[in-house]
């Protein structure tokens, strides 16, 4: 496939090139992680604004702060199951600006004075800048490897894994890899070749899945690396992950097709050749490879469910206002009741969104979150 015309930041531009002179081609991987991470100037590491209604899409924590107390409710219990120790790390990786943080921190403050004399925040980003300008009293950082492993507590990550790297692969009589080359006359154009990583082959067999003839798919190595990182980091707790995507029998199955999703000014497209370094480019999680790379580095399966089940678990439906009827005076409960609602909409987040939780020496825990509906057994291989 062609992609004439070349559109995005500049500097960005001529980097991906330059590789590609190099090398003949780059990986896909590659080309995603110079667009989105590169210098300063990539699009999770420039300044520009990528959340709220003046980003390019909204989180769950944008949409109604409701999230964030309601996983604060679950982060008390998990303190409970570990008996109450005198200090619990909550570290978010990919924090972005904190907003998820901070909603978490204020409803501790208020709602749950004994777990907040123990709770510690820990911010992780890329991105410094947002962080820096909040006065709250948390520690930030700009890599996981910063923070002191033996931590007990919760790792939490909103939103971070579907934008880690990922290899493109398509299935044509072999795994094959879907490789980024460049031309002057045609633009970006995808070449195939033998697999750059001998564990992109190994990923569907251990999945034990083989793709349908002309299939393309994603393969997240970074995930893989990125759970073991968490799995070392953390000696007894929880890890938190709510993240777009499926169980790998259901992310792979024949027809779905690729889960490669850009985002720009609120509205999606498949092009990640276009405002290169200007657009999130994104991958749906695997969540079953998630789970297994997770056990081998001591991480248990405590539950894995939609956001919708999951924040009914919760007790969401407590936190709606009531209105009587629509006029001035419950203008503002009634947009609180519409937030509430888009965190659980079918068809929307409250099924693209899943939440998986898993656990580290400790018992096999019954969470909250898990009371309404768990789906864990659909991540059995």
């Amino acid at each position: 496939m062609i992609y004439p015309g070349p559109s995005g930041h500049p500097d960005i531009i001529s980097e991906i090139k330059r590789r590609i002179q190099k090398k003949g081609r780059v990986s896909f991987a590659e080309f995603m992680e110079i667009a989105l991470y590169w210098s300063d100037k990539g699009y999770y590491t420039s300044d520009r604004v990528r959340w709220g209604a003046d980003g390019d899409y909204l989180t769950n924590a944008d949409v109604s702060p409701v999230f964030g107390r309601l996983l604060a409710s679950q982060l008390n219990q998990m303190w409970q199951i570990l008996g109450c120790p005198s200090q619990f790390a909550v570290v978010e990786i990919g924090a972005g600006r904190g907003g998820l943080a901070f909603q978490i921190k204020h409803t501790v403050e208020n709602s749950f004075p004994q777990f907040n004399k123990a709770v510690d925040f820990k911010l992780v980003d890329v991105n410094l800048a947002s962080l820096k300008s909040e006065k709250e009293a948390v520690s930030i950082y700009s890599a996981l490897e910063q923070i002191k492993p033996g931590i007990t507590g919760c790792v939490i990550s909103n939103e971070l894994v579907d934008a880690f790297p990922v290899h493109r692969v398509i299935e044509l009589d072999g795994l094959k890899e879907i490789y980024v080359g460049y031309d002057e006359n045609q633009g970006f154009t995808e070449m195939q070749g033998e697999p750059s990583d001998a564990r992109i082959s190994d990923y569907f067999n251990r999945l034990g899945i083989r793709l349908g003839h002309g299939q393309t798919g994603e393969v997240n190595l970074r995930a893989l690396d990125w759970i073991r990182s968490v799995g070392a980091l953390l000696e007894r707790g929880f890890v938190l992950t709510v993240d777009y995507g499926f169980p790998a029998k259901e992310l792979f199955q024949p027809g779905r097709g690729a889960g490669l999703q850009c985002y720009y000014r609120q509205t999606m497209n498949d092009n990640p050749f276009q405002r290169i370094g200007y657009q999130d480019i994104t991958s749906k999680v695997d969540f079953t490879s998630l789970a297994a790379a997770g056990r081998d580095a001591g991480l248990k399966v405590a539950g894995f469910t939609t956001q919708f089940y999951f924040l009914m678990g919760l007790g969401i439906p407590e936190e709606f206002k009531e209105v009587d009827d629509l006029n001035v005076s419950n203008l503002e409960a009634f947009h609180w009741n519409q937030g509430v609602k888009e965190l659980m909409l079918p068809g929307g987040m409250g099924d693209d969104f899943k939440v998986l939780i898993q656990h580290k020496d400790i018992d096999a825990p019954a969470l909250k979150g898990f009371s309404f509906k768990d789906l864990k057994y659909t991540l059995d291989q």
